[in-house]
Formats: C-alpha cells, sequence, structure tokens
C-alpha cells in the first residue's frame, strides 16, 4: 500500500490507524479462490504464461488484440444466447485465442460466490473444446471456483458481454505498459486503482451500448489486492457502508475506498480483523433492507401457520398429490401397455403445483415420444446407484426445453415429479418463493450458472437450515415438505391470520384487495395470459384499464424492471415499435444507426431471464395501426415457437414464451373502436365495463375499503348517469374519474363539471338536450335512488353534508 499520505486515524478507542498500514480484507476460508487470484496474477500480469498450461505464452499482446478484434470491436447483438454467440465470434481463431477466452472466462468467474461448480466448469470446458487443441482445467484451479467472494447482482450476469469485455480491454492496455510500470502497480493498490478505473473504453462494444464496468473494476481490484480493497463489488453498497459509518472518516475529503478502510480499522476491534461488511450483525446496520431479526420473523410465521392448521392443510394436498405421482411410477417402471395414460392422468392431478399450460406439454410429449419419456422419467424415478443431482441431470438431458423451457420451470417440474419418492424429504420447488426467502434472510442464492440440479439442491439446503434455525427458537418444523408449506404461505401472504376457512390468501388475492376487485376476476385474467399469451382489455375510459394493467403486470412480473410500457398512438410506426433506422453523430457526420425498438429489448431482457415472466403493456393499442406497427410480428403473436426474419436487420426473431403482452382499448372512440379480425383472433379479451361486475360495484367498493362509506351516494349518482347512458354501453362513465382522497362536496361538484360533462359533451355531441340529464342538479333532485330529505316546511332540499350531497346549487 501507498504511505505518502499524511496524518493517522483514530480507532473509535484512541488508537492510531496509519493509512499506509496493511490490513487484511479477505473473506475468511476463501483460500483456494485467492491462490487462484494469485495464480492469474503471477501468470497472466507479472509474466505472458497461460493460467490453465503454464509455459505456454497465452497473455500476450497478439492473443489479447485477436480477442479484441473478435469480441470487442465485433460485438454480436443478436438474440442468440451467449454461448452461441460467443462460438460464432471465435469460429476460426487460433487455437491460443480459445484457450485465453476460456481463461478470460474463468477470471469473470472466480469473484461469484456459488456452491457447486459443475456449471461454470461445463461452460469453461464447451470454450476449450471448441478449439483445435483444447486443454484441460487444472483441479486446483477447478477447487477456486467455489465458493467464491461476492454476489455480483444481475446486472453482473444481464451484461456479460461488457463485464468480459472489461477484462480483455484491462488486460491489452496492461501488456502496453512497460515491465517497469505493471510492477509499480502490482505494488502500489492506489496507482493500480487509478490505472484500472481510467482506462479507455473506446471498442464498439461499448461505444454501441455502453454499461458501466463498475462491477468488474471492483472484483479487479479485491483480487489483483486482496489486502486493500474490500470484497465488495457493489458501488451503491460501498457508498451506503461509508454513509452509515462516516462518523467513524476522519477523513472525508479521501475517495471511497480509502474511506472504507477508516470505517475498517474502527471496527476491528469490536469485531475481529476477519469480519466482512455482509456478516448478518453489521449488514443490518447499514442496509435498511435486512434485520438481524429475519429469521426470526420467518420463524414466527411458521409458528401460526403451523397453530391455525394451515401447515396440515398444505401438507395433506401435496402428499394427496405425492401418492398418485408414486402410483404412476409403480406402472411405469413395470412398464405396461396402458403406462401412458395412468401416467399423463397423475399428472393432471399435480397441476396446482405445476403450471397448467407445463402440464398439458408434458402430457403432449409422453404423447409425442413415448421411449424418450419413458427413459427420462425411469432415470429421474430409479436411477439406480445415481444420486439425486445426477438423476435430476439424466432427467433433464432428455427433457427437449421445447417442452419445458427455463431453468426455474424445468426445475419446479422435476422437484414434483421426485415428491413421489417421498415428499416429506422432496418438496415442490418453485424458483421465486426461494429467491425471495434467500434475500429476506440473507442466505447466498445457487449462483447464476446453477443447473436444475443445483436450483434444487440449495432449496433443500436452505429448508434443512430453516428447520435448524426454527429448532433453536422452539419450533420443531418435522421434515422439508412442512418447512416448503410455512416458507410458501411467508413469501406469498405477510398476513397469517385466516379468513374464510383454513385456504390462506394467495398472492393474487392481496393485489386483488388493493385494486378492489375479485380475485376471481384477476386469475381469469392469469389464465388467459398462460393460455394465449397476450390479451387485451376493453372498455371505456376511466376503467381502470391501463391502471390494472400495470399493477397486475408487475405483480406477475414480481417487480417494475421486468415490465415495458409503451403506448400506441396514430404516428407510431413499426420503426418505433421493432427496429427502425434513426439519425445519429459518429465522428462528426450525419448517419443512420439501427435501433431496437422496445418489444425487441423486452424480447431479449425475457430470453435472458427464463425463470421469470416479463411483460409488454401497450396501452392504447387500437390508436395505431395495429397491422402496420407488428409487421411480421403479427405473425409470431399466434407461432410463438417459430421464428421470423425482421425486415431491417434480417436476422431471425421469436418471440419468448415468457413474454406476456397486455394491451389496453378504448371502445369509446368511434375513430378506433373496431380492430381487424386478426386482432382479435390473436388476444383474449376481457371487458372493463361500468356496467358489468367488477367494474359496476368498483367504486363502491374503494369507498368502503378507504373508509368513505358516507360517500356511497356518489356511487348511486355514478350508477344513474350510466343508466342514462344505455344507448351506447361504450361511452360509459368510468369510476375512477372519483378515486381521490378529497372527495368533499366542492370535490364531487369539481370533478364532476370538470371531467365527467366535459366527456359527457363530446359523447352526445350534437344532442344538448340529452347532455342536460347528466347536469349534477338533475340527477340530484330526479333521482329516486339517491339519498333525500324533507325541510320541516315541507320544501325539497339536498341532504346535509352527514347524509348525503349538497350540490344543488353547483353550476351545471
Amino acid at each position: 500500500m501507498q504511505d505518502d499520505l499524511s496524518g493517522t486515524y483514530g480507532h473509535a478507542d484512541n488508537t492510531v490507524w496509519t493509512p499506509g498500514a496493511e490490513m487484511d480484507t479477505r473473506k475468511p476460508d476463501r483460500e483456494n479462490v485467492y491462490a487462484a487470484a494469485e495464480a492469474w496474477v503471477e501468470r497472466a500480469l507479472r509474466s505472458d504464461d497461460s493460467l490453465f498450461a503454464p509455459g505456454r505464452p497465452i497473455w500476450t499482446t497478439r492473443w489479447l488484440e485477436e480477442l479484441h478484434h473478435r469480441f470487442l470491436d465485433s460485438p454480436d447483438v443478436s438474440d442468440m444466447t451467449f454461448m452461441d454467440k460467443l462460438e460464432r465470434q471465435l469460429t476460426g481463431s487460433p487455437p491460443e485465442a480459445y484457450q485465453l477466452m476460456a481463461e478470460v472466462l474463468y477470471v469473470h468467474f472466480i469473484v461469484v460466490s456459488r456452491k457447486n461448480s459443475t456449471g461454470v466448469q461445463a461452460q469453461l470446458q464447451q470454450v476449450l473444446n471448441w478449439s483445435p487443441q483444447p486443454v484441460a482445467i487444472p483441479s486446483e484451479l477447478v477447487s477456486g471456483l467455489t465458493p467464491g467472494i461476492a454476489n455480483p447482482g444481475q446486472g453482473f450476469h444481464r451484461y456479460k458481454p461488457h463485464q468480459i469485455g472489461f477484462i480483455i480491454e484491462f488486460a491489452s492496455q496492461w501488456k502496453r505498459l512497460g515491465p517497469d510500470q505493471r510492477q509499480r502497480l502490482l505494488k502500489d493498490p492506489w496507482a493500480f486503482k487509478d490505472f484500472v478505473t481510467q482506462l479507455d473504453l473506446r471498442s464498439a462494444l461499448f461505444r454501441d451500448e455502453f454499461v458501466s464496468p463498475r462491477i468488474q473494476q471492483n472484483a479487479l481490484l479485491h483480487l489483483v489486492h486482496p489486502h486493500t480493497f474490500e470484497p465488495i463489488v457493489s458501488v451503491n453498497h460501498k457508498e451506503m457502508i461509508a454513509a452509515h459509518y462516516e462518523r467513524l472518516v476522519k477523513d472525508p475529503e479521501q475517495d471511497l475506498d480509502h474511506r472504507l478502510q477508516q470505517i475498517r480499522a474502527a471496527l476491528e476491534d469490536d469485531h475481529g480483523e476477519a469480519f466482512t461488511f455482509y456478516d448478518p450483525s453489521i449488514r443490518s446496520q447499514w442496509d435498511p433492507s435486512r434485520t438481524p431479526d429475519s429469521w426470526d420473523e420467518l420463524v414466527d410465521s411458521a409458528r401460526k401457520y403451523q397453530k391455525n392448521g394451515w401447515l396440515k392443510e398444505r401438507r395433506k394436498d401435496k402428499v394427496r398429490v405425492a401418492e398418485q405421482l408414486s402410483e404412476a411410477r409403480t406402472t411405469l417402471l413395470a412398464r405396461p401397455d396402458d403406462w401412458q395414460q395412468l401416467v399423463k392422468g397423475r399428472l393432471g392431478k399435480a397441476g396446482g403445483l405445476i403450471f397448467a399450460i407445463d402440464v398439458a406439454r408434458l402430457r403432449d410429449w409422453i404423447d409425442s415420444a413415448p421411449d424418450e419419456a419413458h427413459g427420462a422419467l425411469s432415470l429421474l424415478w430409479s436411477g439406480g446407484n445415481a444420486q439425486l443431482p445426477e438423476r435430476i441431470r439424466g432427467f433433464m438431458d432428455r427433457l427437449d426445453p421445447a417442452v419445458i423451457g427455463g431453468l426455474g420451470k424445468r426445475a419446479n417440474v422435476a422437484s414434483v415429479l421426485l415428491m413421489c419418492l417421498g415428499a416429506k424429504e422432496h418438496p415442490p420447488f418453485q424458483v421465486m418463493v426461494f429467491k425471495d426467502a434467500y434475500r429476506h434472510t440473507g442466505f447466498g442464492g445457487p449462483g447464476e450458472d446453477a443447473d436444475e440440479a443445483e436450483l434444487y439442491s440449495h432449496a433443500l439446503d436452505f429448508l434443512d437450515l430453516f428447520i435448524d434455525e426454527a429448532s433453536k427458537r422452539g419450533l420443531n418444523l418435522p421434515h422439508r415438505l412442512d418447512a416448503q408449506s410455512a416458507l410458501w404461505l411467508f413469501i406469498k401472504s405477510k398476513d397469517p391470520s385466516p379468513k374464510n376457512g383454513p385456504e390462506p390468501p394467495t398472492g393474487l388475492s392481496r393485489l386483488a384487495k388493493k385494486l378492489c376487485l375479485p380475485v376471481a376476476f384477476l386469475e381469469r385474467i392469469e389464465r388467459q395470459l398462460e393460455r394465449k399469451r397476450q390479451v387485451i382489455f376493453q372498455g371505456p375510459p376511466g376503467t381502470g384499464k391501463t391502471h390494472v394493467a400495470l399493477r397486475l403486470a408487475n405483480w406477475l412480473a414480481d417487480g417494475k424492471e421486468r415490465v415495458t410500457l409503451v403506448q400506441f398512438h396514430p404516428s407510431y410506426a413499426y420503426e418505433d415499435f421493432v427496429e427502425g433506422y434513426r439519425p445519429d453523430l459518429k465522428d462528426g457526420q450525419q448517419t443512420f444507426t439501427l435501433r431496437r425498438g422496445p418489444v425487441l429489448q423486452a424480447a431479449e431482457r425475457a430470453r435472458s431471464d427464463p425463470d421469470n415472466r416479463h411483460f409488454l403493456v401497450i396501452d392504447e393499442i387500437n390508436r395505431g395501426n395495429v397491422a402496420k406497427v407488428f409487421g411480421e410480428l403479427y405473425f409470431l403473436l399466434e407461432y410463438r415457437d417459430e421464428e421470423v426474419r425482421l425486415q431491417y436487420s434480417n436476422r431471425p426473431f421469436s418471440l419468448p414464451e415468457n413474454l406476456y403482452i397486455i394491451g389496453t382499448m378504448n371502445t369509446a372512440d368511434r375513430s378506433i373502436a373496431l380492430v381487424d379480425l386478426a386482432l382479435r383472433r390473436r388476444f383474449s379479451f376481457v371487458e372493463f365495463h361500468p356496467d358489468d361486475e367488477p367494474i359496476k360495484g368498483l367504486l363502491r367498493r374503494w369507498l368502503n375499503e378507504h373508509g368513505k362509506t358516507e360517500r356511497e351516494w356518489v356511487a348511486d349518482l355514478l350508477d344513474k348517469a350510466n343508466k342514462l347512458m344505455k344507448d351506447d354501453r361504450n361511452v360509459a362513465i368510468g369510476p375512477s374519474h372519483f378515486f381521490e382522497k378529497d372527495l368533499s362536496k366542492e370535490a364531487v361538484a369539481d370533478i364532476w363539471n370538470h371531467s365527467v360533462l366535459p366527456y359527457v359533451e363530446e359523447a352526445l355531441i350534437g344532442n344538448p338536450d340529452r347532455v342536460k340529464e347528466f347536469y349534477l342538479d338533475r340527477l340530484l333532485h330526479k333521482s329516486e335512488d339517491l339519498p333525500a330529505s324533507e325541510s320541516r316546511d315541507g320544501s325539497d332540499r339536498s341532504p346535509d353534508e352527514d347524509d348525503g350531497p349538497d350540490l344543488a346549487g353547483a353550476d351545471p
């Protein structure tokens, strides 16, 4: 470390830390990882040697320039997988380039926390095997792939080419330094940091779609100088730590990493030299999303579920499914002539644990490929002496991804099928439930490169830990099935008090409560989405179509980052929605660049995240020329399994199965109300009409939910007005006009006169006499349905504020 900084910094107990002092920021029990990083530094940075085959010059300027040309200067923006694109980019390379790319990937992978390195090994060996002269990964380096150092987050994996490209760029510019300069940077951590953070990123990969490489920068800082820089790759986390412990920083003018050193020095007396900022007791201080009692909360909820009988009810249902599948297993292994019918029938009983569409695809698979299905299920259900992970992998090798795609879905299917071996030891797995559980408790995830077997094994490890933590707190969870049920209930519903009977509220029931809509209505929409992948909400304005579309999409996608919103309008074109050339300025010259539209971007995000649902919400879909805007994608709406070639880039494209589309359509505007039959065939349509439930009673439910029962006369007012609109239900008045915190008499009058009445005038243009029927005075005085009172002298008057509206004098 540098020692040219003046001054000293005090510990909490007034001991002194000198800025140049050696510290140990390494994570404990990671010796194999740090040994691998040190081997890379010695062989690749101090010399031009090979990491995998010492004595062979691999990390040289020549081969780095080869990779730079193929990977950074010629980025592949197609929708193929990363490995498929990489193989295409490397085709025709010398053996040294293949080996160098595998070693670059190794450096990229070693920082990532994981419990099992099987998937990473397979990827590295795949790249090595593309070479005409493949080599093997040394066993000591294989051990360096686990357990990793940090969880870098989704951005690190989503933008993998940019993170990997940064390593290549770093090494390329490193090799341009003289030997003395390199040695100085390897001795001086702060000079090394300056070099890493000030690289000139001019390659096409970063220019065309620049993504900050700060995660990879932080990873390199720690790998090369683990005694100086924290094992933290998130800049956001570093800033949160520095902000929380600001009082311990004696020189706030120093950069972020220097401030973290001061904080570490001040905390070491209480926590020891080997502490990390991710230790639960420490992280709970600086990270508001983590609390030290996260396990307490989970165990307490399980205790309530056990007491009120919900665990018992859910166990009975799952044991029943397991028994049905056990009968199917016995029949299949005996292989009578009717095994297919019995297995398909028993699969149908598991529909509550597997998506219905996936059950249907499994049954079709059994019909279309019976021998392949029999072999796969036999491996999973017997497997000889093979351990469970190998049996799962054997099953997955034979289960075509075209039948069931996405790691999470495939792991879910395998877990449910394994219930026949004993549901108490092999409970069902749902990827999002366990992801939420890992986040809540601080339990590390399985790693981005985990396969289906690792996903399930990691989940079982978590359940075992859950059982242990419950036991420490005086709760006996007898087996994994009860632990899984308690976990599911906790994640899906944070309110464990029973409402009607023993069945707890589902995730959609919580959303339904927030939207004041029946849960059956939302469940019906979800079924239509699973069946057809795209729906349209149609109805008059003000019925909540867009609001429900966005809230439901965010809920089902489990996050706003998986939802893309666009709005169609008459000038919206294919070039805006799919792809097209847009003006650009390069090197001072006016040019045109091919840009991807929101549908291609949403499809790419969905394809790179197959375990989660992604949504494209198209507001006012019928305001655009739909057939023209969608172009050849119109075909894909009906044939998700097919590919088309895009008209500008001429590249193949398909809509991923996990990309769902929700459109909204205004039926009030007669100029756009009609849509072609082709659109209607490709979408399921859901009605949002004020004269039909559930929209009909929506305002009344909203008033009750928000404690405004004294304003129910507003719902009566709306019902009366919509009865007058009976000639054209497509221009009925929606309830969302009145979803306001302030519903005083004056506010209702303002809403009616300045929002509702202008809409009515537009709908009834050319018929002024009809419009007068909607004047507020007339509706209030003439409606037999509205509250009324009689004055003592016998004259009619509007009710007072406690009894109802007093709006008779309001301007119409």
